[in-house]
């Protein structure tokens, strides 16, 4: 079902409350692309998500395409969302419900490549402290469970694991804190559990002794972009795709190798962090499946309205 035509008023209310909040955060300068079709804004997190941009970076992968790729600091997925339609930014790596939240108001945003997926490995997920009586998912039925934003991978994630055991999604209180300041939470009891991923997690472990309740699989991030910018620089895209593929394949061959070079080059971590960082899975083809099993959840919680073809997320720039 295409969501775009009877969602056009939402959309522009959406849209200018989004450019309320942008214009107070100063995110009304031109985007590098304009008048250089080789340049591009791509705003990301220091985090080990972002692994392939720096990799494709420090080896020219993106030169090798002719592209200038000039990184800018990641912000909320509202502000984000509206630099994206606005022009601001070019790309940015975002979360999934970002994404299919505001691609069903029917702004024109898009998917440019695939980023990250949760596993087992991975081991984003629910936590709980070592001594808790939590031993399953089920256990967590009136309790708090501290998730980074509300209606976030975490939170949704959890709504469907309860579904699946034939649970109440709303039989938990989800407590928006940022992950780094969940483990205190968690710690003074102000929740039952929290929602980890990396480079958090591994902070948290060594501060504080927890354990893993259920891990979070499938798609987590992407990134996106505007329609405009397919439509109008399609070039962009296939190149961006393409240098990322590039970086992948290094990541594939030796991940700790690649985090322990390029993280502390691009970030604050050092490299013995970054060498035992527990890595996502890497997504360089576009899982339509996993997507479409976010939308359907999203909607069987209550967080969007009506369902559509995640097809409709991924377009061939070629």
């Amino acid at each position: 079902m295409n969501l775009r035509t009877p969602r056009r008023l939402g959309a522009v209310v959406l849209t200018l409350l989004l450019a309320s909040a942008a214009g107070a955060c100063g995110e009304d300068a031109p985007s590098a692309s304009a008048g250089d079709s080789s340049k591009v804004t791509l705003s990301i997190p220091p985090v080990g998500d972002s692994l392939p941009v720096y990799d494709a970076i420090s080896k020219g992968y993106f030169a090798d395409e002719g592209l200038d790729v000039e990184l800018t600091p990641a912000a909320n997925g509202a502000t984000t969302i509206n630099a994206l339609v606005s022009g601001s930014t070019d790309l940015a790596l975002v979360s999934y419900p970002s994404l299919i939240t505001a691609y069903s108001s029917d702004l024109p945003v898009t998917i440019a490549a695939p980023a990250i997926a949760g596993t087992d490995e991975y081991k984003s997920g629910l936590y709980v402290l070592a001594d808790s009586e939590i031993e399953e998912p089920a256990d967590m039925v009136g309790k708090k469970m501290a998730t980074p934003s509300l209606g976030s991978v975490g939170d949704i994630w959890f709504r469907g694991v309860l579904l699946q055991q034939g649970l109440d999604p709303d039989s938990v209180t989800y407590i928006e804190i940022p992950q780094a300041n969940m483990a205190a939470a968690l710690e003074a009891g102000d929740v039952d559990g929290i929602f980890q991923t990396e480079p958090t997690l591994s902070a948290t472990e060594a501060s504080l002794d927890v354990r893993p309740i259920s891990f979070q699989n499938g798609p987590q991030g992407l990134f996106a972009t505007s329609e405009k910018l397919v439509e109008e620089r399609p070039e962009v895209v296939t190149r961006f795709r393409a240098a990322l593929a590039k970086a992948v394949a290094d990541i594939e061959a030796d991940p700790q190798g690649v985090a322990k070079a390029m993280m502390p080059e691009y970030t604050e971590m050092t490299p013995e962090v970054a060498a035992k960082m527990r890595l996502p899975e890497y997504q360089v083809d576009y899982d339509a499946a996993g997507v479409q099993d976010v939308v359907d959840l999203m909607v069987e919680v209550g967080l969007l309205e009506d369902s559509f073809d995640a097809n409709e997320l991924y377009q061939d720039a070629s």
